[in-house]
């Protein structure tokens, strides 16, 4: 289904776009589930349609070696490694066609399996491994996984299936390829952890767990949000409105101590 003449830049244009509208509605507290939904079937049509922004499988062709000759691919790849680090994993959240197609189908009405420990571990192994075989071997991991055929609609190849049961299981588990087997999301997670934007408690906080139980990734309860999507199931379930998305207090520090410069001189 891929249109090739349809240039790859486009889905780089449409995430840097996205990513900053994003940004602007969850801090002006304008994001609503129907905007979420909306971008996560945007995203899921244009990867269909261009098969960008993949950035797991650009990220895959740089271990290859294959796309240093293409630098805008290398950009992107840097430039929402830093862009998660300020403003946390909205890219993931509803910008990679991987992550949103997947996002789509776990809103299927069935019983789902919730994974209570935390999957990092689980997902540096498979970082590792991947690595591994791509630098030492030349050999693309993630291939086997099959994203790309199905974004192809290449339903000859046999890993066509291996992605189509990943999404079957997503409709129960909650994103097991961006959970264990993204090695973008690694890089991704990592940098969120201590992003400088994110979804916090505030004095409000009646601390009725609702937030927590609502989280299918277990991030309500913590302050790292490795796997924090920005999702906004927390603030939905929060009957005080007691989770906001804001800067941390390292960053108000620094914006504060800036003016303060500024105006002595």
């Amino acid at each position: 289904m891929v249109v090739e003449a349809i240039p790859k830049m486009t889905g780089m244009i449409y995430a840097i776009i996205g990513f900053f509208i994003l940004v602007v509605l969850f801090y002006k507290n304008r994001f609503n589930r129907k905007i979420g939904y909306l971008f996560i079937v945007t995203s899921t049509i244009v990867g269909f349609l261009v098969f960008a922004p993949m950035f797991p499988d650009q990220f895959q062709l740089l271990i290859l070696g294959k796309v240093w000759e293409n630098q805008v691919a290398i950009v992107g790849i840097l430039l929402f490694i830093v862009l998660t680090f300020v403003f946390g994993r909205i890219f993931c959240g509803y910008l990679c066609p991987v992550g949103a197609i997947q996002e789509l189908i776990y809103s299927a009405p069935v019983r789902k399996l919730r994974i209570t420990s935390k999957t990092l571990p689980v997902h540096l192994l498979f970082f590792i491994v991947f690595l591994f075989f791509g630098l030492v071997f030349s050999v693309g991991t993630l291939t086997y996984l099959g994203f790309r055929d199905f974004f192809y609609l290449n339903i000859t190849s046999p890993f066509f299936y291996v992605f189509l049961v990943l999404l079957v299981i997503s409709a129960v588990i909650y994103r097991p390829f961006c959970r264990f087997f993204c090695p973008y999301g690694v890089l991704l997670s990592l940098a969120s952890a201590r992003s400088l934007f994110k979804l916090r408690r505030n004095d409000s906080c009646i601390n009725c767990k609702k937030c927590e139980r609502a989280c299918p990734t277990n991030e309500a309860d913590g302050d790292a949000k490795l796997e924090c999507y920005l999702r906004n199931r927390c603030v939905d379930a929060c009957p005080v409105n007691a989770i906001e998305y804001v800067r941390n207090d390292f960053l108000s520090k620094i914006v504060r101590c800036v003016k303060n410069d500024s105006d002595r001189g």
